[in-house]
């Protein structure tokens, strides 16, 4: 198949690299998106940026929800990519988008119907709040479609080796909406600044303009076919395959909106400080991200081919590099979380919260760094409904404790609790995992 890398031959450490440095661009692209958002509207205030905090729990739910259909396509896609199946890959490519399009407007109907209740729960105390905070959601979750095709023609790209065109496609909307935003936030000679809407509009306009671009580069290829048959069969093992990770994504945003219930306590400016918080925090998580997809293309492949001896290979040498990168990330929260936290909200209030924030979260990037990248490891052989089993029940884990915690701690409690639960994920993953490989291993010498 055109455009595809065979990730079952040459050296392991070099092909990772070939294949993540790319993908780890295209997480930076698709995460400056947010900063750039959150740098021009902190200039607003924390009102603001606590309105864009409460709307983005819902846009991640949609985000979530896709899952279901983008992992599990780029699973199977990477099997078949392994076991020589072009002919499958290509149905399973075909019945991917139509199911994302299916869904992506079901979520946006929803969020139409229910917009008042869904920002209503966090009772944020201020009706100017809450109107921007809907004004941001409504423009966003139109964008829910694109960004839906958006992650599944990078999935797919991933999974057969070409992480490169996804990089080149997404740097274009980021240049787009780096003008874009300062514009439609402030305006410009006669043109009114939209404040929060703008920021909602800007993204919207370069998530459009990357699947046009998407559709453009690939039309004459077989990831946009004029014919699609449709497959329950293969749909239904896609679901099967994403449904945990999406289980997982989606109890996720859910414990998150009860956390941010819990902190709204504390007053608004809390919820901006924690969504400033994730935002920086994303810097490693797109980094590890990208070593997740290319993990779990590789591993997928590999497994698809049988080749064990790399996927325990593989593993190894990408927990070293994962390990490397995890603990200069925490050196970086922990010692510097002034700085890192002031280039977006720098009143005296915000910073203050917000460097005890970057502290207390600084002690677990290594640990949820190990968490990512083993949750790739896991895609990539097929065992998605691993990973869910313990993410749930330890970030579950976070309400109790954040409960208990911030009675004695106060709001760094809550940090506290956020802190804890990835530390223990990560353990338990990292041994589960390598568990998991030491019994494969020993049911293909019983074989």
């Amino acid at each position: 198949m055109k455009g595809t890398t065979d990730l079952t031959q040459g050296k392991i450490m070099p092909t990772l690299m070939k294949l993540t440095l790319p993908i780890i661009a295209t997480n930076f692209i698709s995460t400056t998106y947010g900063l750039i958002d959150m740098i021009w509207v902190g200039r607003l205030g924390s009102g603001p940026v606590a309105a864009i905090g409460t709307a983005s729990f819902f846009i991640n739910l949609a985000i979530a929800l896709s899952t279901m259909i983008t992992i599990g396509t780029g699973i199977k896609v990477s099997h078949c990519m392994g076991a020589g199946e072009g002919d499958k890959a290509k149905t399973y490519i075909k019945n991917g988008f139509m199911l994302s399009v299916l869904l992506g407007l079901l979520y946006t109907a929803f969020v139409f119907l229910t917009k008042d209740q869904l920002i209503g729960f966090f009772d944020l105390g201020s009706d100017e709040v809450e109107l921007m905070a809907k004004q941001f959601l409504l423009i966003s979750i139109l964008g829910t479609i694109f960004s839906v095709v958006n992650t599944l023609f990078a999935t797919i790209m991933n999974a057969r080796g070409n992480s490169k065109q996804p990089f080149h496609i997404f740097t274009v909307g980021l240049v787009f909406n780096i003008i874009l935003d300062p514009i439609l936030i402030f305006g410009v000679g006669r043109l009114e600044g939209l404040g929060v809407a703008g920021a909602a509009i800007a993204t919207l306009t370069a998530n459009l303009l990357v699947t046009v671009l998407f559709i453009i580069q690939t039309r004459h290829s077989e990831l946009i076919a004029k014919s699609s048959a449709w497959n329950s069969l293969l749909m239904k093992e896609v679901i099967v395959m994403g449904l945990p990770i999406t289980i997982q994504r989606v109890t996720f945003t859910l414990i998150s909106i009860i956390i941010a219930k819990i902190i709204v306590r504390f007053g608004s400016d809390a919820i901006a400080v924690q969504k400033v918080g994730i935002q920086i925090e994303s810097i490693s998580y797109m980094t590890i991200g990208g070593l997740q997809g290319a993990i779990a293309a590789f591993f997928g492949q590999n497994y698809g081919a049988r080749r064990l001896d790399r996927i325990q290979q593989g593993y190894r040498q990408a927990l070293l590099l994962t390990t490397g990168f995890g603990i200069v990330i925490s050196l970086l929260f922990i010692i510097f979380p002034e700085q890192l936290f002031s280039v977006f909200l720098s009143d005296e209030a915000s910073l203050a919260l917000g460097t005890d924030y970057m502290r207390i979260i600084g002690y677990s990037q290594l640990f949820m760094c190990m968490e990512l990248m083993t949750v790739g490891a896991f895609n990539g052989i097929g065992k998605t409904h691993i990973p869910p089993m313990f993410s749930i029940t330890f970030t579950a884990l976070r309400i109790p404790l954040a409960l208990i915690l911030s009675e004695p701690f106060g709001l760094n409690g809550v940090w506290m609790s956020i802190a804890l639960s990835s530390v223990f994920k990560g353990l338990v993953l990292v041994f589960w995992f390598r568990r998991s490989l030491h019994n494969m291993k020993v049911q293909q010498t019983v074989a």
